[in-house]
């Protein structure tokens, strides 16, 4: 199994499914295929043409609720042109598996297949449903993808847990100790469109009422406050589980006082590096600006996109009304784009027990903390449910390999694929079979 999960991951890369559009029925038939091959029940879900998911089960007992692993199929866009090589070959070069999506996310998805695999070619007796969630369009927002499952089919994703993405093993964080973190929060989405209207004039007499200046003016306003540090439970735990590599959080572990970790983070200076600084702040990204057509016609209308995530325990009606004020012009429109509350998992839970001691008896040497996703992922709908999701790939990754999430020459090594998939087998394999 561990040479056929780099196999898979190979196979799958090279299966276009860049959305938009998505075109995830391509990856639901790769997937068919094997399914047909290991006797494996299955069912598939198309919420427009070409949209398609796919479920499929080992039933257990029914001692316990089932165990619901997901990913999604659909990748980012990504510019060939600044690829230092083909984003969907899905060859291997110098011990990596190169391309997109190889971490974000059909690495894990094969991770997750190979547990299924493995488990039903062993013929183990489990005490619950063991079900692998193939989901497409996470990358645009799982309208057409886990948002349309859990809104129009959740009986039959009803879980106890759900096992996802988000969480990542780094390996240089900490000198000679690796850190395995397992997402147990996301912060909200919200995501603003302004516009703002003016007078259309000749570029060669000003007046004053520019809609695209006046904009730009308000933007710059908004960007230029200091957004407030908030430390929130998930993010306190995760510095203190860190603190056992690094001495300097020392102080906070001693008194857990949440300026006290402020006050560190500023003074060792992580609290510039933006990673973790969108772990403790809400965040404001522009991100698109559009005005005018002609170089010397003055803009009657110009509009901007804002990217806004916001921290766990936050309202985001009150944090649009705060990023209203800063803007400080009236005649700018506010349009929710897309809106998502943060969601939690409760870490004193069986499964993530299990996680925990399952990666330390695997990385002994590895800190292990929750973390908090600072985008969003598939697993709000689940949690909105009720369902506890937690977010984990147990293989441990350079850090510039992270930034390559979402970026350029995006691969995972072989060995991590190899050893994640055994670490992940290992993690469902405790949970299923009690």
């Amino acid at each position: 199994m561990k040479d056929e999960a780099v196999k898979l991951l190979c196979e799958f890369l090279k299966i276009d499914t860049t959305n938009p559009p998505g075109n995830e029925e391509k990856a639901v038939a790769f997937l068919k295929d094997i399914f047909d091959k290991e006797g494996i029940e299955y069912k598939t879900y198309e919420s427009k043409k070409g949209r398609v998911s796919i479920r499929a089960q080992l039933s257990g007992s029914g001692d316990k609720g089932p165990v619901l692993m997901i990913s999604h199929t659909d990748v980012v866009p990504a510019n060939r042109d600044e690829w230092s090589f083909d984003p969907f070959s899905g060859e291997i070069v110098d011990g990596m598996i190169r391309g997109r999506g190889a971490l974000d996310m059909k690495g894990i998805g094969i991770m997750e297949l190979v547990a299924l695999l493995t488990l039903k070619r062993e013929g183990v007796n489990l005490n619950r449903d063991l079900v692998f969630l193939a989901a497409a369009d996470e990358e645009m927002g799982g309208g057409e993808g886990a948002g349309y499952l859990v809104e129009n089919h959740f009986d039959d994703f009803k879980a106890d847990v759900v096992l996802n993405e988000g969480g990542f093993g780094v390996s240089d964080i900490i000198p000679g100790r690796p850190v395995m973190m397992i997402s147990s929060g996301e912060k909200g989405i919200c995501w603003l469109k302004l516009t703002r209207e003016g007078l259309p004039g000749h570029g060669s007499a000003p007046h004053g009422q520019n809609a695209l200046e006046n904009l730009t003016k308000a933007v710059v306003r908004l960007l230029a406050e200091e957004t407030p540090i908030t430390i929130t439970p998930i993010i306190a735990e995760y510095f203190k589980n860190l603190a056992s590599g690094w001495e300097f959080l020392k102080p906070f572990v001693d008194d857990g006082r949440e300026e006290t970790l402020v006050k560190v983070l500023k003074e060792s200076g992580l609290l510039a590096l933006p990673q973790i600084a969108a772990m403790v702040k809400n965040t404001i990204s522009l991100n698109v600006m559009k005005a005018g057509e002609k170089t010397n016609i003055i803009p009657s209308h110009a509009e901007a996109v804002l990217d806004c995530r916001v921290l766990p325990g936050q309202d985001v009606d009150e944090f649009i009304g705060q990023i209203k004020s800063k803007l400080n012009d009236d005649e700018i429109k506010i349009e929710q784009i897309q809106r998502s509350d943060s969601t939690e998992s409760p870490t004193d839970t069986e499964h993530y027990r299990i996680m925990k001691e399952t990666v330390a008896d695997h990385f002994p040497n590895s800190v292990i903390a929750p973390s908090l996703l600072m985008g969003t992922s598939d697993s709000r709908f689940f949690r909105k449910k009720g369902i506890p999701s937690y977010g984990i790939c147990p293989a441990f990754v350079p850090m510039e390999h992270i930034k390559m999430v979402h970026g350029i020459d995006e691969q995972i090594s072989v060995e991590n694929m190899v050893k994640g998939s055994e670490v992940f087998t290992d993690i469902v394999r405790r949970m299923v079979t009690g």
